[in-house]
């Protein structure tokens, strides 16, 4: 597989030396911040962004550590593709993203299975296999089954933790249930989803998302990122 531009993130760090080339010669800096397709660098007073396919490391010790990374994330494609071919996905893609407490998404209108970049690179080998497992069997069990019992059928049957594998801290648990306690089934509501602000109806609150029918598409949107229209009317 080869790297896509935004992959070449990962031959990089915040505090790098770095150099690239400009129109009146090579520059060398620091690493600054790592945006998703160029890395801001400091050089003396001045700073530049930069694509990572224009920066090289000045030190060859991080350039080889670096590359490492590189390397396993062509492995982690690699078997990313065999499981989703063995598992009838043919038709789908896979690609790296940029996020960093999710894990893994299923992207059932693209037919793409993404993957934590960072995940790829950074997490256990195990752990990085079992959030492909999970996301082939959301391609599998169709955007309905949300984390239900279809959905933990299918992730048994290919060998993936049956929960849900999203990184919570304490303080997003806690935003999180104040959130909830504010809707329940019926409620119309309004929310952003592929960058486009939609209105639905939650159909069913399950413990992290709700599942909210918006014409005719379900989307399972977490508690925080929904805002209410109208309530629905009290039980009698």
């Amino acid at each position: 597989m080869t790297l896509r531009v935004e992959d070449l993130q990962v031959l990089f760090e915040v505090g790098d030396r770095v150099r690239f080339p400009t129109a009146d010669g090579t520059l060398t800096g620091t690493v600054e911040k790592l945006n998703p397709a160029r890395a801001r660098v400091r050089c003396g007073a001045d700073v530049w962004t930069v694509p990572y396919a224009g920066l090289d490391h000045a030190s060859g010790a991080s350039a080889r550590e670096r590359g490492e990374r590189a390397a396993r994330l062509k492995d982690v494609a690699a078997n990313a593709r065999a499981l989703m071919d063995r598992n009838g996905l043919h038709a789908w893609s896979f690609r790296f993203g940029n996020a960093r407490q999710k894990l893994g998404e299923c992207r059932a209108k693209e037919k793409l299975i993404v993957l934590s970049r960072t995940h790829a690179t950074q997490g256990a080998p195990d752990d990085v296999a079992d959030t492909i497992l999970h996301e082939i069997a959301h391609a599998l069990a169709g955007p309905e089954a949300g984390h239900g019992p279809a959905w933990k059928a299918i992730a048994r049957r290919l060998g993936a933790t049956p929960a849900s594998r999203a990184h919570e801290s304490d303080a997003a648990r806690r935003t999180r249930e104040a959130a909830r306690a504010g809707f329940r089934a019926g409620d119309t509501v309004e929310f952003t989803g592929r960058g486009e602000v939609r209105t639905g109806v939650i159909e069913r609150m399950n413990p992290k998302r709700a599942k909210v029918r918006s014409g005719d598409t379900v989307w399972f949107v977490p508690y925080p990122r929904l805002r209410p229209i109208r309530r629905s009317r009290p039980r009698e």
